[in-house]
């Protein structure tokens, strides 16, 4: 099978550059959770030796992205209902203890760049781009989560939730998810941290990220 977005690459031993169109394929949907990654079939869609290629599957293994299993080959991650439900608890405190942190911090700089992620998932929820506003939905909490000033808390959020993330919004490209409460549901948890207030920072977080806010068709086994 010929995926689209692995066209040959340039040169040759550019493990950055297969991890991300690797990464990208993922988030996109064009690999499916479940899918079979084998490395000589890509390596040679990309036009590159096996090594950079399974240099780049153990970045995504240590995102979580993708599962290696010893003598069985390396699949896309798929995630049960139950192993999301779980992350998002994990997740929900470690959001709280980032937000309450970075409360703090909110300078221009930090304020410019979340209402930037704002106006572009509005842009890309009008043009259902599910992809893109996972991207941008990522990258408004990373903004967040830097502004705590805690790396330790940062690299573990970006870890746990890079593949909560791909899934979910595989999920919704494939249920035509209409994305109509993204916007809505960040600009509160923005006007929230705008208020440097830590008791409604953490009602906006806990609302944002409670069980039910997640779509139940988003989690289907």
């Amino acid at each position: 099978m010929t995926i689209k977005s692995l066209a040959p690459l340039r040169s040759v031993s550019k493990s950055r550059e297969v991890f991300l169109r690797l990464r990208d394929a993922i988030w996109s949907g064009e690999f499916q959770p479940g899918m079979a990654l084998r490395e000589s079939h890509l390596a040679k869609q990309l036009s590159v030796s096996q090594v950079p290629v399974r240099e780049a599957l153990l970045q995504l293994e240590h995102l979580g992205l993708v599962v290696r299993v010893p003598d069985r080959g390396t699949t896309v991650t798929k995630l049960t209902r139950k192993e999301i439900l779980q992350m998002m608890d994990v997740r929900r405190h470690l959001e709280e203890y980032a937000f309450s942190l970075a409360a703090d911090k909110i300078d221009k700089g930090v304020e410019a760049e979340l209402r930037r992620h704002l106006a572009q998932m509005k842009e890309l929820v009008a043009a259902k781009d599910h992809f893109g506003v996972a991207e941008e939905d990522f990258k408004f909490h990373q903004t967040v989560w830097r502004a705590s000033g805690n790396e330790v808390l940062e690299k573990t959020l970006q870890r746990l939730c890079v593949a909560v993330y791909a899934f979910v919004s595989m999920r919704r490209h494939a249920v035509g998810d209409g994305l109509s409460t993204a916007v809505k549901s960040h600009t509160v948890l923005f006007q929230a941290l705008m208020t440097r207030d830590p008791a409604k920072i953490l009602i906006a977080i806990r609302q944002h990220l409670a069980p039910e806010a997640v779509e139940p068709n988003l989690l289907e086994d």
